[in-house]
């Protein structure tokens, strides 16, 4: 069978998409701690049996993994090797749907700007649940384009158990879907219950575990608490401008941003299509983005952002490249050739500087706040006693944890003593025989409430105890501490 040239531009795509992402393994170290929190949560749902998940981050993505995990025995792998195949299979699936939706044209252009941009190239070279979300939005999207409801509806059910805001963006896109033709009842039914059957079942479990229906109130909650501290309408709306006008359009380029409107224009919105569900799909994404920089506001440059940005980037590309294609004939008729070469040349130069410039910029970042932090955890793991206490947090924390291990580790929201007070931190230390200490300049860590005298890379004398600093990093805030007994030390005490 010879291949036809779609199924050549398919793998042409992906390939390339893989050698990137590959690439990408080696010097980027993570979107923040999250990508080494998951090795050990998918490590957790795999000794649990399958049956405890945490509330806030949905199941399925760990689950997964987690089923990779009994296989190759490595977190690193299964967790990775996970966010890598759905990182693939989101560049397959905009390719295809550009395809069905635009022709073979638009699938090219497509597929090679979601296979290149940056977090989507980014996250899924490393251990994070968004690739599979992306590709699970749009495998529901894709199967709305054959008119296959029940299959939707279950695609979105399965990205709703991987992040909880599906059930609001594809919930409405299904409904307005399934009403788009006669036998509307029975549409809907099939477009809804698969995902609200899925809704509900974890809304169960969470019942069970945690005594509550409200799976969103955890997540809802931290990201209100930890955004802007004066919310405002005016305040707001100040945030949305500058995602818009800075990092959406620092991390796809000033062409996609303009080409978006025009691309709305272009929708059939009064008549049913798979191509008014798609850019309703792709206005509900942007829009949901947009509206936690509105109600949480968190400054536009918090990274949280570009996680965030993940899911919503495929379709909202596939809308914004049709825009701009629509002005193709425009620039004909006015400039003619010389102006439509001028137009694409600016617009595919200043967005492939920002896209280049952008990932660049993300994997310093990595190198320069969580490199120093895994390679302390893998001198930790390697030249402190299997059976040692360490007091640490973040990276190296949850590193050690990836595996099984004899090692007893404390956080600093677990640290028994007084804020500030030194005598009570130096008995607990000796008391526990703890032989490290990792204090973090973060105060979300609780080092600097617990140990604020910590805040010197000094040798601290705490009179049972002597504090030594080995190392400090002075970017992301932390000193490492060895601890050494004194003469002083408490009779009784091990």
């Amino acid at each position: 069978m010879i291949p036809t040239r779609r199924g050549l531009l398919l793998v042409g795509l992906v390939l390339l998409s893989a050698l990137l992402r590959a690439a990408l393994m080696g010097p980027y170290y993570g979107w923040e701690e999250s990508d080494y929190g998951n090795l050990a949560m998918v490590r957790g749902v795999l000794e649990s049996g399958f049956t405890h998940f945490d509330m806030s981050h949905l199941p399925l993505y760990y689950g997964v993994s987690a089923a990779v995990m009994a296989v190759t025995g490595d977190a690193v792998i299964a967790a990775v090797g996970v966010s890598f195949v759905c990182g693939l299979l989101t560049v397959a699936l905009s390719v295809v749907l550009a395809d069905r939706i635009g022709g073979q044209t638009l699938g090219w252009v497509v597929g090679l700007i979601v296979a290149l941009q940056p977090e989507l190239a980014l996250y899924s070279a490393s251990s994070l649940r968004e690739p599979l979300y992306g590709a699970l939005v749009l495998s529901s999207l894709l199967a709305l384009t054959r008119e296959r409801l029940a299959w939707a509806s279950l695609f979105a059910g399965l990205a709703f158990l991987t992040r909880m805001d599906a059930v609001l963006i594809l919930g409405p896109v299904l409904a307005v879907h399934a009403l788009g033709r006669p036998n509307r009842g029975q549409r809907l039914l099939r477009a809804l219950l698969p995902l609200f059957l899925l809704v509900a079942c974890w809304s169960l479990y969470c019942w069970q575990m945690y005594e509550t229906w409200q799976f969103w109130g955890h997540a809802t909650a931290v990201n209100l608490e930890t955004g802007g501290q004066d919310k405002t309408l005016l305040s707001g709306l100040g945030v949305v401008l500058g995602l818009l006008g800075q990092t959406l359009s620092g991390h796809v380029g000033w062409g996609l941003v303009f080409g978006f409107p025009l691309g709305l224009m272009l929708v059939p919105w009064k008549g049913h299509s798979a191509h008014r569900s798609l850019a309703l799909a792709a206005v509900l994404l942007l829009g949901f983005w947009l509206g936690i920089g509105l109600s949480a506001q968190h400054a536009p440059t918090h990274n949280l952002y570009w996680k965030w940005l993940y899911g919503v980037l495929p379709p909202f590309i596939l809308i914004s490249v049709m825009g701009l294609a629509g002005l193709v004939p425009r620039l004909k008729r006015m400039g003619g050739k010389p102006a439509l070469v001028a137009g694409l040349c600016l617009t595919m130069g200043q967005g492939a500087s920002a896209m280049l410039g952008e990932m660049h910029r993300q994997v310093k970042l990595s190198q320069a706040l969580y490199k120093p932090q895994l390679e302390l955890a893998r001198w930790l793991e390697s030249n402190t006693p299997p059976q040692g206490h360490l007091l640490v947090d973040n990276i190296p924390g949850v590193w050690l944890n990836r595996r099984a291990h004899e090692r007893e580790l404390t956080s600093w929201f677990d640290v028994p003593v007084s804020p500030g007070n030194r005598v009570e931190m130096a008995i607990w230390l000796v008391g526990e025989e703890v032989s490290h200490v990792l204090w973090f300049r973060e105060d979300w860590t609780q080092a600097p409430r617990v140990a604020p005298y910590l805040a010197s890379p000094v040798v601290h004398d705490l009179g049972f105890v002597r504090l030594v600093p080995l190392q400090q990093e002075s970017g992301y805030g932390w000193i490492f501490y060895r601890v050494d007994r004194s003469s002083k030390a408490p009779e009784g005490s091990p």
